[in-house]
């Protein structure tokens, strides 16, 4: 009831500011018509929420000049805030039909319907409109910028490219690590397909993302991909200890890379010594943790169990990881004594109270998995893994 009430009071504000401006626009103009009896009814029927006859009672009226083509533009626009996105189609493409709407209404009113589809999920058709738009001399970035954010929903890398393109060059911002994101996408799609000409075409693509950010940890990555494609795995593996030795917010994403790599050039035996004489990587229980049982048949118990109780010390024990120390206990690899329940009562404490997951920085989205453009708000490079406060009220996509 007080939603109804809220609306109500809402739409009252909003027509009454209308009617005042058209009474003012027509005092100046010293026109002697009076406010056109269809807006007091659209007024008395939207009052009444009756909004289908509101609809029909504006859209009926034939007198459609600059001042009342606002009108309806505006009318639009707040049923299309309010979720009701058929009804604001049928207002704009009302107006565009008028043979004697001036064009630059008539232009407005285009991106108004285009902004219609893109909210009702009709790509297809807010692209044609946006692209049309989009050739006029003059037109604004923000065209542009419903564009490419059409062509990310559609997965249309390459004119993702061209549209992004022509907005860093008009505008002071930078683009470069997006249209880096751009290839990268498109450099995934041909390393996933078996043909050799793919694998040439994903390495121009990686070359072109490092042009624009020579830094891009995903580029970096898939030249390793790339090496490991074609079957040079020493590469493969030069590149993606570049990625843990310097990027150790992202290495957790080449360990399982690193892994495979080993196993191709028959090193699993010496993998975990390899690891462990490299000074400056950090987290070595969380490569344990990777490896497979084969692999940790070659270590120690007593390497085991130093490793686990440097972690433990640190408070840096995943839950992962505490269930193979379960495991280890179970297969008499660490004894269960007081000191095994003491970190795993410590491990369970802590991880009422924080947990690790993937949070954008820039609208907050949390998330298990690691993406390189954030579901919610879009943003490329903005999800970064952490730690963080649990909260009974967080809930986490997977």
């Amino acid at each position: 009831m007080y939603i109804a009430i809220s609306t109500i009071i809402f739409f009252i504000i909003i027509i009454s500011g209308l009617l005042f401006y058209i009474s003012i626009k027509s005092f100046y103009k010293r026109n002697s018509n009076s406010i056109p009896l269809e807006y007091l009814q659209s007024m008395n029927y939207l009052l009444s929420d009756q909004h289908g006859k509101a609809l029909d009672t504006f859209m009926s009226m034939v007198d459609v000049n600059q001042d009342t083509a606002e009108t309806h533009i505006i009318l639009g626009n707040l049923f299309r805030n309010r979720g009701e996105v058929d009804r604001a189609i049928r207002i704009h493409q009302n107006l565009i039909a008028r043979p004697e709407l001036d064009p630059e209404v008539r232009k407005e009113c285009s991106i108004e319907l285009a902004k219609d589809y893109l909210k009702a999920g009709f790509l297809d058709r807010a692209e044609s409109i946006f692209s049309k738009i989009s050739k006029e001399v003059g037109s604004s970035t923000q065209v542009f910028l419903y564009l490419k954010e059409i062509y990310e929903s559609e997965k249309e890398w390459e004119k993702a490219i061209s549209v992004t393109t022509q907005i860093q060059s008009t505008s002071n911002d930078d683009y470069s690590d997006i249209i880096s994101h751009y290839f990268c996408e498109l450099a995934e799609l041909e390393l996933s397909l078996p043909d050799k000409n793919s694998k040439e075409k994903a390495k121009k693509y990686i070359n072109k993302a490092l042009n624009y950010n020579k830094n891009s940890p995903r580029a970096l990555i898939l030249q390793g991909d790339l090496s490991y494609e074609n079957n040079n795995f020493v590469d493969a593996l030069k590149k993606y200890m570049y990625i843990y030795e310097n990027y150790s917010q992202y290495s957790y994403l080449v360990l399982e890379k690193l892994k495979n790599t080993h196993e191709k050039l028959n090193t699993k035996e010496s993998f975990y010594s390899f690891i462990k004489n490299i000074s400056s990587l950090g987290n070595q229980m969380e490569l344990y943790s990777s490896l497979t049982k084969e692999y940790s048949s070659s270590i120690s118990n007593n390497e085991i169990s130093n490793l686990y109780e440097e972690e433990f010390k640190n408070n840096k024990v995943t839950l992962e990881q505490l269930s193979e120390y379960l495991d280890l206990i179970n297969q008499n690899k660490i004894a269960f004594d007081n000191n095994s329940l003491k970190n795993i009562k410590k491990c369970i404490n802590l991880f009422t109270q924080k947990e690790i997951t993937h949070k954008c920085n820039n609208c907050g989205f949390s998330s298990i998995k690691h993406y390189w453009q954030c579901p919610s708000c879009h943003q490329w490079s903005s999800i970064k893994k952490q730690y963080m406060n649990k909260s009974k009220t967080d809930h986490y996509v997977v």
